[in-house]
């Protein structure tokens, strides 16, 4: 499949499964070249680059990143060896 043909397969996919609206198993996700660790935050620089044509599926595949505010915090820590 030339380079061309299969972009256009490949659009032609993207806009089929976000009409749908289905959720992507990670398998479907890897097989469209989107990586097992995609933060959400990653799909909102795609129209950066002038591929906000992906962005519903990139979401369809992404995490959520954690919250500062659900992470705890402590003041210090002390380490201790014991030999």
């Amino acid at each position: 499949m030339s380079g061309e043909v299969y972009l256009l397969w490949l659009l032609s996919l993207i806009q089929t499964l976000s009409a749908y609206g289905a959720d992507l198993s990670s398998e479907s996700c890897r097989e469209l070249g989107f990586s097992s660790n995609l933060l959400c935050s990653s799909c909102d620089l795609l129209g950066e680059f002038s591929l906000s044509s992906i962005q519903p599926v990139c979401r369809q595949c992404c995490q959520q990143e954690a919250h500062m505010e659900s992470r705890k915090l402590y003041p210090g820590a002390i380490l201790e060896v014991c030999g």
